[in-house]
C-alpha cells in the first residue's frame, strides 16, 4: 500500500476518533465547568490536549492493530 493512502486512512481514524471522543465526553466538561469557565483559556487547552493525546494512542492502536491482521502493509 502506497505511504498516501496510510496517511490518508491514519488521519481519517484520527479525525473519527476525536469526534467520537469530543460527542461523549464534551457535554459532562459543559455541565462540570459551567458556561462562563469554559471560556477560560487553560480549561479548554487541557480538554483539547487530552483529546488529541488519546485519539492519537487510539490512533496508533488501531493501525498496528490492523497491520497484525494483515489489512495494512507499511
Amino acid at each position: 500500500m502506497e505511504k498516501g493512502w496510510l496517511i490518508v486512512i491514519a488521519i481519517l481514524i484520527f479525525l473519527g476518533v476525536t469526534f467520537i471522543y469530543w460527542r461523549l465526553s464534551f457535554g459532562p466538561f459543559k455541565k462540570k465547568h459551567g458556561k462562563n469557565h469554559r471560556k477560560i483559556w487553560g480549561l479548554t487547552t487541557f480538554y483539547w490536549q487530552e483529546a488529541i493525546l488519546l485519539s492519537t494512542a487510539v490512533t496508533m492502536g488501531i493501525l498496528f492493530l490492523l497491520k497484525e491482521v494483515n489489512i495494512l502493509t507499511f
